[in-house]
């Protein structure tokens, strides 16, 4: 069975189904990036995620224990070690069940965003579906992941929708870099930068914009003097925006 079938069968499997709204709902989403300084356990803060599969919300360490809304992460992180969280903001009330996205750095050993020293903490309770672009298999620097959570994400930040974390990068950057959180693009089936609701239904956003914008719908942590983008900073652009428009819009942020 090819790998899509086999990850839409167990998304839709392992999922408690919820009758989904339009699809179009997840239209607003995006994969955005949050950087916090390097996560030392405290009695406090323990873990660097919540527990998904409780109603609770355990203490952790993640922007949704801080109540904080995508438009409000910070994108721009100091030299050293550091933790980049990725998270599915800003989706329709219907929930989150999976998200399939790339993650692309340029740092070598002892420069930018060091690959030696770069790993994944998975903060769902579903599956993984790590692959390898050049430079091997994520997270380094060209792969890919898709990635589910068997019980589905309900948490809304203040008014800003659904917020889903999907987990959270250690880095250390020895000098300037940008970490971009970016389309999946080791498939078969073509890039996705892809949201999937608790019925199954998938959005690939990036059906969204002409490829010129992509960029503005994920993320990216700027280290040093380099700039991040947020991806949820501002509205959804649109087919006809100018990229003049858009640049000035977002602020001129985007990615070099």
């Amino acid at each position: 069975m090819p790998m899509r079938a086999v990850f839409v069968t167990i998304l839709i499997a392992s999922i408690a189904i919820r009758p989904a709204s339009a699809a179009a709902s997840m239209t607003n989403a995006r994969i955005a990036a949050h950087y916090k300084p390097k996560f030392v356990p405290t009695k406090s803060i323990p873990v660097l995620c919540d527990n998904p599969s409780t109603p609770t919300i355990e203490p952790n360490y993640s922007p949704n224990y801080d109540n904080l809304p995508c438009h409000q992460y910070t994108v721009q992180g100091p030299l050293g070690p550091g933790q980049v969280y990725a998270v599915v903001g800003r989706a329709g009330g219907e929930g989150v069940a999976a998200a399939s996205f790339g993650v692309e750095y340029s740092g070598s050993a002892g420069i930018g965003v060091d690959p030696r020293y770069i790993s994944w903490t998975s903060c769902t309770d579903g599956f993984e579906y790590p692959n390898a672009g050049a430079n091997g298999e994520f997270p380094a620097s060209g792969g890919g992941l898709r990635i589910t959570w068997l019980t589905c994400q309900y948490q809304t930040i203040s008014s800003a929708g659904v917020h889903a974390v999907i987990g959270s990068f250690y880095v250390y950057a020895y000098s300037d870099d940008v970490l971009n959180l970016m389309s999946n693009n080791n498939l078969e089936t073509g890039p996705e930068l892809s949201v999937a609701d608790c019925a199954g239904v998938e959005t690939n956003l990036l059906n969204l914009l002409p490829p010129t914008l992509w960029d503005y719908l994920s993320g990216s942590i700027g280290f040093g003097s380099r700039s991040g983008n947020n991806a949820c900073f501002c509205c959804l652009p649109v087919q006809t925006t100018t990229w003049g428009k858009v640049k000035s819009m977002y602020g001129d942020s985007g990615r070099p």
